[in-house]
């Protein structure tokens, strides 16, 4: 180890927990007792710390080097997107990892696997203390991505995908939305307000099928059965995006269809727009919930919703990961792994109605 960077990991550990002692700080670098002590001297002479009877303290007075110069850890994130659900997971965690004199570092995947994987190692090559992810995939989807993670040397915290079913669950830390909670609080508040034929209309990707068991979960509850309509993936051309709406329309103009879950909001808002435009009233005809939240509030007739809680994933996830990290550098005994499911949160607004008696069979 570089004197620089010897002296810039003393410093460190010195933030973390006030103190550092000479020999166990010598034996975990790999250096010489007497190193140690002149690294100390010198520090002492910088101003940047005091030194005590085996050891250092923090200095009496604050330092007067800009505490950026030496953060206290580096954290990694890598996201399959800045652009679209995954900015307010990344503010979440970089105000997290700021508020604790740390720095982050941003990579973004766009969906590609071996992109990830390619990042992960970069990050790691760089020496990072902690990575926060959110893989493109679940673990059992892609085992090649959750291997790396699992032997990473750094604390490693997944956001956002499960490990049900994983030889990982159990191993890593996880910080995620419940989805299928929001498919629940979706198809509930459909049937609240008089909604029998309901459909969920999702993109293929991660999200969609933990929706869908929220939403088979809650009809499944009252003897129903929800339809399932796969959208255009995102990219897709407009032409065929409107082509699936109309289909879905045409069924709500013939009664088949009462009430939509639609994943994502883009989407619920051009339904909407088509659905209006063919003469429908929405919500008295048809009903409609979008999931995520980005901008359903924006839709002419603004867009009831699920919203996950992206700011409170990031948040979580940083927070885990830094105390992972913190406890590393104290020595501590290992912590237990950690899953933490956050609930969303139904924000009712004006596409779908009030809330009808329950139906004889809802009891059942």
């Amino acid at each position: 180890m570089l004197p620089t960077e010897r002296r810039a990991r003393l410093l460190r550990e010195l933030r973390v927990h006030g103190t550092v002692r000479t020999e166990e700080f010598a034996l975990r670098v790999g250096a010489s007792g007497m190193t140690v002590r002149r690294d100390l001297a010198d520090l002492e002479l910088a101003g940047m710390l005091q030194r005590v009877h085996g050891g250092a303290v923090s200095p009496s007075e604050p330092l007067a080097a800009p505490r950026a110069s030496a953060p206290v850890a580096t954290i990694g994130m890598v996201v399959p997107s800045a652009t679209y659900y995954f900015p307010d997971i990344i503010r979440g965690a970089r105000e997290a990892i700021a508020a604790a004199d740390s720095r982050m570092i941003l990579a973004v995947s766009d969906y590609s696997r071996a992109r990830e994987r390619e990042q992960i190692t970069r990050l790691l090559d760089r020496g990072v203390d902690g990575l926060l992810v959110a893989p493109a995939s679940h673990a059992p989807d892609d085992p090649q991505t959750y291997e790396l993670l699992a032997a990473a040397p750094a604390a490693v915290v997944v956001l956002e995908r499960s490990l049900d079913g994983s030889p990982w669950q159990g191993e890593l830390d996880i910080v995620r939305c419940d989805h299928e909670v929001g498919g629940q609080l979706a198809a509930a508040h459909l049937l609240e307000t008089g909604c029998t034929r309901i459909v969920v209309a999702t993109r293929t990707g991660p999200t969609a099928p933990l929706v869908r068991a929220g939403v088979r979960r809650a009809l499944g509850a009252v003897g129903l059965e929800p339809a399932a309509v796969t959208l255009p993936p995102a990219g897709a051309p407009a032409a065929a995006v409107h082509e699936a709406l109309t289909a879905l329309v045409d069924r709500c103009r013939t009664g088949d269809v009462d009430g939509v879950i639609v994943v994502p909001d883009e989407v619920a808002i051009g339904l909407v727009d088509l659905a209006e435009d063919a003469g429908l009233s929405i919500p008295a005809d048809l009903a409609v919930i979008a999931y995520d939240d980005e901008v359903a509030a924006l839709c002419a007739t603004p867009l009831t919703a699920i919203a996950p809680p992206r700011h409170d994933v990031g948040e979580s996830g940083a927070h885990l990961c830094l105390r992972r990290v913190m406890s590393r550098l104290r020595a501590d005994s290992p912590r237990a792994w950690s899953s933490l499911a956050l609930s969303p949160v139904l924000r009712v607004r004006g596409t779908t109605g009030n809330s009808v008696p329950a139906p004889p069979w809802a009891s059942r």
